[in-house]
C-alpha cells in the first residue's frame, strides 16, 4: 500500500495532538483532585441565638412592690380653736371660733386637725369671711380618706345586705333632697361624710332634711343638730 508522505504527516500530527490534549485534560483533573484533598475542611460555625429576657409576672412584681400606706383619719391631735371674744362687742372672729368648734365635734381627728389649722391661719378680714372659714372645713373633708365601698354581695345574719354608715346616711339625705335644686350626687355625699364622725353624719342628716334647698352639703358641713 502506498501512503502519501503528506497524508502520513497529517495523520501523525493529529494523533500527537490528540494524545497531548488527552494528557493535558487528565493532568488538570488530577491537579484539581489533589487541591481539593489538600484544602482543610471548614468547620461549621454554630449560630448563637440570644435568649429572651426573663419575663417577670405581674403577680411577682406586685409581691415585691411596697404596700401602699393605709389611709386613716382616726389619728391626729387637734389643737385648740381661737378664743371667743365678748358677745356684746360683736367680734367678727367669733364666727370663725364657733365654726372651728363645730368642725372639731363633727370631723374625724385628722380631718378636724386640718380644718382647725386652716382657720387659725386666717388673718385680718379673712377670719371674718364666712366663705373663707367654711372653706377650711370643706377642703379638709375633700382631702379625707374615702370610705370603702361596701361589699353588696355579702349579707348580715338577718339576710339584709351590708351597708356602710356613710352609704346609709347618704341614702337618707338623697331621699329627703329628691327633686331639689341643691340635691347632691352620691359621690359628693360620700366624700363629704367620709371624714365625719357618727355625730357629724347624724347632724348632716338633720340639717339636710330642712336645708337641702338653701344650704346644701356645703352649708350643712359641721352644723350641730338643734
Amino acid at each position: 500500500m502506498v501512503i502519501e508522505k503528506s497524508g502520513f504527516l497529517l495523520m501523525a500530527g493529529t494523533l500527537a495532538a490528540g494524545g497531548v490534549g488527552g494528557w493535558l485534560a487528565h493532568d488538570v483533573k488530577s491537579h484539581n483532585e489533589r487541591a481539593q484533598l489538600s484544602e482543610p475542611a471548614i468547620a461549621a460555625v454554630p449560630v448563637v441565638v440570644p435568649s429572651a429576657a426573663p419575663v417577670t409576672s405581674v403577680a411577682a412584681t406586685a409581691e415585691r412592690a411596697p404596700a401602699a400606706p393605709v389611709c386613716d383619719d382616726s389619728v391626729g391631735t387637734v389643737e385648740e380653736c381661737p378664743a371667743m371674744g365678748p358677745a356684746d362687742e360683736g367680734v367678727c372672729t367669733n364666727f370663725a371660733a364657733k365654726r372651728c368648734s363645730e368642725f372639731k365635734a363633727a370631723f374625724k381627728p385628722k380631718v378636724a386637725q386640718a380644718a382647725v389649722t386652716c382657720i387659725k391661719n386666717l388673718k385680718g378680714n379673712a377670719a371674718c369671711d364666712p366663705a373663707r372659714v367654711n372653706s377650711c372645713g370643706h377642703n379638709a373633708l375633700m382631702a379625707a380618706c374615702p370610705e370603702p365601698v361596701p361589699d353588696t354581695t355579702k349579707a348580715d345574719t338577718t339576710g339584709a345586705t351590708l351597708s356602710s354608715p356613710v352609704a346609709s346616711a347618704c341614702e337618707s339625705i338623697l331621699r329627703t333632697c329628691a327633686g331639689q335644686a341643691l340635691m347632691p350626687t352620691v359621690a359628693d355625699c360620700r366624700q363629704t361624710l367620709s371624714g365625719m364622725t357618727d355625730f357629724g353624719r347624724a347632724s348632716m342628716i338633720e340639717c339636710m332634711a330642712t336645708h337641702c334647698g338653701d344650704k346644701g352639703l356645703l352649708g350643712c358641713e359641721g352644723m350641730k343638730k338643734p
